[in-house]
């Protein structure tokens, strides 16, 4: 089997759950951030893209540029609060004025 591209006498930080401690370069892909592209696996605690493929999502622990770039997150849609009645006023100033 081929060496870690991460080994224990390399000075770079890497997570403990990124694929560079356990496979060569070749192995994995490296994103330049986490991404729904390739998300965690909670079978076994790590991150792979939907063909299976181990990914690491901190190039700059590992020392390399990133192979693939992450899209951009998902835009949040938050929906605006109903208008309230006059029913809610009058509710609430009774509650205040007590």
């Amino acid at each position: 089997m081929a060496e870690p591209f991460i080994t224990e006498d390399s000075d770079h930080p890497a997570c403990g759950i990124c694929p560079s401690l356990r496979l060569p370069r070749e192995a994995f892909v490296v994103y330049d951030r986490p991404s729904r592209e390739c998300p965690f696996d909670q079978r076994d605690g790590h991150r792979y893209t939907a063909d299976g493929t181990p990914a690491c999502v901190h190039p700059n622990k590992i020392g390399v540029e990133p192979d693939r770039f992450a899209p951009p997150p998902a835009r949040v849609v938050v929906e605006e609060e109903p208008p309230r009645g006059r029913w809610w006023s009058s509710l609430r100033s009774r509650l205040h004025s007590r």
